[in-house]
């Protein structure tokens, strides 16, 4: 996968495994990651560590140790919801992100079908506070037409503020990621593609545990 990803020109990854404390509980990530860190030395490409947190009611009780699951030691928590609704807590868990001065990064959201009945519903969450990430597969039209469709409203909106691969095998990076950057430019423009693609990102890297200045979008 690294491989691949270099060979489009990216220079830096932020790696994301998925947290839940009922199926993927973190235990071993950090092992894991310095090993295959060891293994690319040799590229022209250097690793960070990050996690995608799933909502789930429980984290209420983790707050305070939410804050080493953030991007790259940043302030910013990649979170996503369940595809198929909107949990009650959620509201509730945002707020409490607040008090503990981490910026939420709202994952996938053109792929919950909730967004997808009520753009309103979604526009809440940037109310409150939300940055958005969108999969470059889902602009790519991996997931469909209906999920395309929202995913290019939410980028020609200028609403979302990172482009993600969310690679999960080599092939992720040519089959969707390039594809999705040149959409994105004809959707938006090549400054905002710049920025959604990596300009936002190495914000969040260059930080290093200090509060991340991602550029809103205009």
């Amino acid at each position: 996968m690294v491989l691949e990803a270099e060979k489009l020109g990216i220079s830096e990854i932020i790696a994301t495994p998925h947290y839940n404390d009922f199926l993927y509980p973190g235990s071993g990530i950090i092992e894991n990651f310095s090993i295959i860190k060891s293994r690319v030395a040799g590229c022209d490409i250097q690793l960070h560590l990050g996690y995608e947190v799933f909502l789930f009611s429980e984290l209420f009780e983790k707050t305070g140790e939410l804050k080493e699951k953030t991007l790259n030691g940043s302030n910013c928590l990649l979170f996503e919801l369940p595809y198929d609704h909107i949990p009650l807590y959620t509201g509730d868990l945002l707020f409490r992100f607040n008090i503990e001065k981490m910026i939420p990064i709202l994952a996938h959201p053109e792929r919950n079908r909730s967004f997808v009945r009520s753009f309103d519903s979604f526009i809440r969450f940037i109310e409150n506070g939300c940055l958005v990430q969108v999969d470059a597969a889902s602009i790519a039209g991996a997931y469909g037409a209906e999920v395309k469709r929202f995913a290019e409203r939410i980028i020609k909106l200028n609403l979302a503020q990172f482009v993600a691969s969310d690679a999960h095998c080599a092939e992720d990076y040519a089959n969707w990621y390039l594809p999705a950057y040149n959409q994105v430019k004809r959707w938006a423009g090549e400054d905002y593609a710049g920025r959604v693609f990596g300009e936002n990102a190495r914000e969040i890297i260059s930080v290093n545990g200090q509060k991340a200045g991602v550029n809103e979008s205009e």
